[in-house]
């Protein structure tokens, strides 16, 4: 059985989709997708689009005409009468999906591991691509009566008589016969994973979530590595699926960090601002950092101008201000809470006040676990229709950060029975570093309480494998800072990028300042570009994805940000993980683990001085302990 995207056909799909749809679903093997009326390019969408690494890719137009209907037929167009008798003209479905092939051709050019290195086809693709079509409603014979036969011959097309002939079609047949609908076939070598990915990333860039340099891997044996060029990392298919499958009206997604919640979120949101015209979209966070990271994806995507001009991305405060126009102080109220739910009050009886019009047609809450009580009754009064409107909430119970007073999902306004789904795949982090992260945050000594609205979700297995994460006893601060500065340089030596490298810290505190600038200084004398993101306010705000540099940022603002490599420094700062009240306690725990989450590779933490929470790590088998003076270059190998 084919994996099809969606899983199940629409109810609006013509008979004959519907037709086509069962039959390729069941019929053809597992390593097949099928997806319907993706989207290529603003106001393409091909009825069906099937790739196999073993096959190749196969573009499909369905038509439901009726023989009687077709005023005239030619190559390029077709005059066809409507339900009331008024004829109109539509490209033939064979040059509409050759139309679409030849917009994915363009983007596939882009791409050298697509294309053949060298020989009599340099330049080419390296796989075949077939275009067909399907008339649902019109048998062979008819088609050669009303004279249409000419310009829609078998076999790239099928007739209605053929369509219900495959409903007992074997596998092989199935695929021979969609073989056979390729003007022009050949041998080629099964693509590879990153292959599938790069043409997947093409015909959907709505699921790419970056680019990747080629590996030896990416390419099958023996064929020329091309040096220098870039392949596609797009959402999993499973992630594909739940972004595109998401019905309508509210909508609740928990999940581990690094299982993809915010990568579905902004699929989500893509998918809206392509699919309808004039949509208000918004996506709201509590983070000023993050809320930047997702707006410079969005905004600096020059190939899909319209995610600017229909998602709007803020953080909370940012979107009360832009309603109620001024923001009272945290120091006016007893504690941050009060004061968030001041705030809450004040947007929701602005939002109460504002035209249908000037409201959202969907709202997405990224880190919802952030969000004070209030907030949601907020979020559900800013759409337009506030019973049924567009609402996806995507949370973490582990990375519950700030006190919340905690309240049930109806009590908002949230529509949640049947409507939630959990995410426990870990996608981002090796199992090394979630082994690690995990026993921080566990709830070993009943330290962590649980919550029913934001429910803490326990990991699977992480996909990949690779160092374990490394515990350094520097003895100082001022140690700790060497330690830094040296397994920066030691990552840059091994190919990494500055700008996937991040230094975490919770706190810089006065007497610290100016060891932490001369380390800043150090970096940047080394020849290492470094961006620290939370110099300032307006540095948060103005954050960018695209910007380099070594990340120097706090652990509260790298809340939904992920680095290749992660050095969290002065790691003594946590010792309120050990905390004799329980709600500190368990609110550190999650801290540390948001911080050790953000690592997809390497995982370093260095203390400058020692404690309760540094012996707590020395005793777990998942982290590496350096203690002394070994932490130079020289002692890991580099010279």
């Amino acid at each position: 059985m084919a994996l099809t995207i969606p899983e199940t056909i629409p109810s609006d799909a013509s008979q004959g989709e519907q037709r086509l749809f069962n039959i390729l679903k069941t019929k053809l093997p597992k390593d097949f997708i099928v997806w319907y009326e993706p989207r290529l390019q603003r106001n393409l969408y091909p009825d069906f689009t099937i790739l196999s690494p073993t096959f190749g890719l196969l573009i499909i137009e369905v038509k439901g005409w009726y023989a009687g209907n077709i005023v005239e037929a030619g190559e390029r167009f077709f005059k066809v009468k409507d339900k009331h008798g008024t004829a109109e003209s539509h490209q033939s479905p064979l040059r509409q999906a050759h139309g679409y092939f030849c917009t994915a051709a363009e983007r596939f050019k882009g791409y050298p591991i697509l294309r053949q290195p060298s020989g009599n086809y340099k330049g080419k693709l390296v796989f075949p691509v077939g275009t067909g079509a399907v008339m649902s409603n019109i048998n062979g014979p008819q088609a050669h009566e009303e004279n249409i036969y000419t310009f829609l011959q078998q076999p790239q097309v099928a007739y209605r008589d053929e369509l219900l002939e495959w409903e007992n079609y074997t596998p092989e047949m199935l695929v021979q016969r969609l073989r056979d609908m390729f003007k022009v076939y050949f041998d080629f070598p099964a693509l590879t994973v990153d292959q599938v990915n790069t043409i997947k990333g093409c015909l959907h860039p709505e699921t790419v979530i970056r680019e990747k340099p080629v590996t030896s891997s990416s390419v099958p044996e023996g064929v020329e590595l091309p040096v220098g060029s870039n392949v596609v990392v797009p959402l999993d298919l499973d992630q594909e699926r739940l972004a595109r499958n998401m019905k309508d009206g509210h909508r609740l997604i928990s999940g581990v960090a690094g299982s993809g919640k915010t990568l579905i979120l902004l699929a989500r949101a893509k998918v809206l601002a392509n699919r309808l015209l004039n949509q208000r979209i918004l996506i709201l966070c509590f983070n000023i950092t993050l809320a930047a990271h997702l707006r410079s994806l969005l905004h600096g995507d020059t190939m899909n101008p319209q995610y600017k001009d229909r998602i709007e991305v803020m953080h909370f405060h940012d979107w009360a201000k832009s309603l109620i126009k001024w923001l009272p102080s945290y120091n006016s109220f007893k504690t941050e809470e009060e004061c968030n739910v001041h705030i809450g009050q004040k947007v929701l009886a602005k939002l109460q006040q504002l035209p249908e019009a000037d409201r959202w047609d969907s709202i997405l809450v990224d880190e919802a676990h952030t969000f004070t009580r209030e907030w949601f009754d907020c979020c559900v009064a800013g759409l337009k229709d506030p019973e049924n409107g567009d609402l996806v909430v995507v949370s973490d119970g582990n990375q519950s950060l700030y006190s919340r007073s905690k309240f049930t999902w109806k009590s908002v306004g949230i529509k949640a029975q049947g409507r939630t789904m959990k995410l426990a795949q870990n996608y981002r982090n090796t199992k090394e570093i979630l082994e690690a992260a995990w026993t921080v945050v566990k709830n070993t000594d009943q330290d962590l309480t649980d919550d029913a609205t934001f429910p803490t979700v326990m990991p699977d297995a992480a996909l990949r494998s690779g160092p374990r994460p490394t515990l350094y006893r520097a003895g100082t601060k001022h140690r700790a800072v060497d330690v830094v500065v040296e397994q920066v340089q030691r990552l840059v030596m091994l190919g990494y990028s500055p700008s996937d490298i991040a230094i975490l810290y919770r706190f810089k505190s006065k007497q610290d300042d100016a060891l932490f600038r001369s380390m800043l200084q150090r970096l940047q004398d080394l020849g290492l570009p470094v961006y620290w993101v939370t110099e300032s306010q307006q540095t948060k705000v103005n954050y960018s994805a695209r910007r380099p540099g070594v990340r120097v940022i706090t652990t509260l603002s790298s809340l939904g940000l992920e680095f290749k490599a992660v050095l969290l420094l002065w790691i003594e700062q946590f010792e309120d993980c050990f905390d004799a009240d329980l709600d500190r306690r368990s609110l550190a725990r999650r801290q540390l683990y948001v911080a050790m989450t953000r690592a997809q590779d390497e995982l370093h933490l260095i203390t400058g001085g020692t404690g309760v929470v540094t012996q707590a790590l020395e005793k777990t088998d998942a982290i590496e302990i350096v203690k002394g003076k070994n932490f130079s270059l020289i002692s890991k190998g580099i010279k």
